[in-house]
C-alpha cells in the first residue's frame, strides 16, 4: 500500500515576500515618522549651542564613518552625542568646535546645525526610498499571486469546454 505524499503549496513564497515587504514598509514608515516629529520639535524648540569633540571614535564595521563624541552644555547641564561634524574637515579632531541645534525640552535630541533631521540628512531618503521601494515589490508580488490564482482558476473551466 502506497501512501499519498502531501505536497507544500506550489508558491508559497508568495507569502514569505508579502510578510517581508510587510515588515519593512512598517520600520521603515515608523521610523520615518520618528525622524520627522523629531525634526519639527528642533524647528520649535531648538537653540544653538557650541560643542566640543571631546574624543573620536573610529569605525567598528563596514558602511560607518568616523565620527566624535561630542560635549555640549545646555541649562547648565553637561550633555555628550556621537555625531559625524559636517564641518571643514572631512574628519573630526578633537578640540574641534561644532556648532549643534538641542531641543530645550529635551536637551539630548541634537542635530549638527544646518541639517534638517537628527541622524542626518541622508538617512530620511534612504528610509523612503526603501519604503517606497518596499511598497512597489509588495504590490507586484501581491499582482503575481492573484494572477498565477486567476489562472489556475480558469485553466480547469477551459479544458472542460474542449473536451465536450
Amino acid at each position: 500500500m502506497r501512501i499519498p505524499r502531501i505536497r507544500a503549496p506550489k508558491h508559497r513564497w508568495h507569502a514569505l515576500l508579502v510578510a517581508v515587504f510587510l515588515i519593512v514598509i512598517g520600520l521603515g514608515a515608523g521610523m520615518m515618522a520618528h525622524e520627522w516629529q523629531q525634526a519639527e520639535l528642533l524647528d520649535e524648540t531648538g537653540t544653538r549651542v557650541t560643542g566640543v569633540v571631546s574624543r573620536v571614535v573610529l569605525p567598528t564595521g563596514r558602511g560607518e564613518r568616523i565620527s566624535g563624541e561630542i560635549v555640549y552644555t545646555v541649562a547648565g547641564h553637561r550633555h555628550t552625542v556621537r555625531k559625524v561634524p559636517n564641518g571643514g574637515h572631512p574628519h573630526p579632531r578633537k578640540g574641534d568646535r561644532v556648532c549643534l541645534e538641542a531641543a530645550r525640552e529635551h536637551p539630548r535630541l541634537v542635530r549638527l546645525c544646518g541639517d534638517r533631521y537628527p541622524d542626518g540628512d541622508g538617512g530620511f531618503p534612504t528610509l523612503a526610498l526603501v519604503t517606497v521601494a518596499a511598497t512597489i515589490g509588495l504590490f507586484f508580488v501581491t499582482g503575481h499571486w492573484i494572477t498565477e490564482r486567476r489562472e489556475l482558476l480558469v485553466a480547469p473551466a477551459s479544458s472542460a469546454d474542449t473536451t465536450s
